[in-house]
């Protein structure tokens, strides 16, 4: 990744230990995580989040579903068409429901890190801007 400013990603993870993987494969990379806590706190996050890059969604917590998360975010006036990373379980109809959602993108559990990181910066590495 290049560039003057790093690209930033709200990571929205309910499992800690994911959670912390992912965050350090993405800071390895190059890009600034922002904390995207759980769904709701998601929602209420994204009117003072600043510039977001890329959503990541691995789970959210009791309140408020993926689906439901991922129909607010696209909702939104200002984060309205960023790309959306979902990381459904190796389930296809979580995977259908997510692309029907209007998430960019889709890697199920479990993923190889490598194929994680090449899917991001795909979707919010500087040629995706």
């Amino acid at each position: 990744m290049s560039g003057d400013t790093p690209s930033r990603i709200l990571l929205v993870a309910k499992e800690t230990t994911l959670r912390g993987l992912l965050e350090r494969l993405l800071v390895a990379r190059g890009f600034v995580v922002v904390d995207g806590g759980s769904g709701r706190d998601t929602v209420a996050l994204l009117g003072s989040a600043g510039p977001i890059a890329l959503v990541i969604c691995e789970r959210t917590g009791p309140g408020l579903d993926e689906v439901a998360l991922f129909e607010e975010i696209r909702r939104h006036p200002e984060h309205g068409r960023v790309p959306i990373l979902a990381l459904p379980p190796a389930d296809p109809e979580c995977t259908v429901h997510a692309l029907e959602a209007g998430v960019s993108d889709c890697l199920a559990k479990p993923f190889h890190p490598a194929e994680f990181v090449a899917r991001v910066e795909r979707l919010a590495g500087p040629a995706a801007a």
